[in-house]
């Protein structure tokens, strides 16, 4: 369990503004998941919930996955309180994730995947593509070299850093792994389809949409 985000939720009484808001690109991924039939989606790295709520209010059948029990029970309060039955949530490792082969139909992950070394964000997406059913869709950001946090922190590896973060006047420190364009398209080699873009309303990641 990443301690650092775990205490980070238990201390939050409420979920903070910034976390309720839902990222754009996963707000437009809901049409395209609709029109191509898609029912089943995992959440990864749901945090206290916000894209889960989205999704399972647009009336899929929703996962949200959270490395931190503390965040998986504020989505669970959230869930609750939307009255929610098709969300269900589960506490795991985004390398190692608890879900058979071909169960899902999609996996959206926001401002997660790159916390992490670079072995562990391929890992991940590995895991991403076992759970993933036959043309199944990946809608994710990942941080760009050009995020002007890069080489700021602590460098762990190339491209690498363990960098202070602060939030809630909260601060504390975790992983970040900035990818080149060609990196994020090498770590989506096993798909069929693959883009990846600059994300409009936040320029320091790449939008990454591909299909199993």
């Amino acid at each position: 369990m990443d301690s650092n985000w775990d205490r980070y939720y238990s201390t939050l009484k409420r979920v903070p503004r910034r976390l309720r808001v839902t990222a754009q690109f996963v707000v437009d991924a809901v049409s395209v998941f609709k029109k191509d039939g898609v029912k089943k989606v995992l959440d990864l790295g749901c945090g206290a919930g916000r894209h889960s709520v989205l999704l399972g209010g647009k009336g899929f059948e929703v996962i949200g996955m959270d490395v931190s029990r503390n965040a998986v029970r504020m989505a669970g309060r959230w869930v609750r309180k939307e009255k929610l039955e098709n969300v269900a949530f589960v506490v795991a490792a985004m390398t190692n994730i608890p879900l058979i082969d071909r169960c899902v139909d999609a996996v959206v992950s926001v401002s997660v995947m790159h916390h992490a070394l670079k072995k562990d964000v391929v890992t991940s997406v590995k895991e991403v593509y076992r759970i993933l059913d036959r043309n199944g869709w990946f809608v994710a950001n990942l941080a760009s070299v050009n995020d002007p946090r890069y080489g700021t922190g602590r460098m762990l590896e190339k491209n690498t850093f363990w960098i202070l973060e602060g939030y809630e006047e909260k601060r504390f420190g975790e992983v970040h792994h900035f990818l080149t364009k060609d990196e994020a398209f090498r770590v989506l080699n096993a798909f069929s389809r693959r883009d990846v873009t600059v994300l409009e309303d936040k320029t320091n990641y790449w939008k990454v949409v591909a299909v199993k």
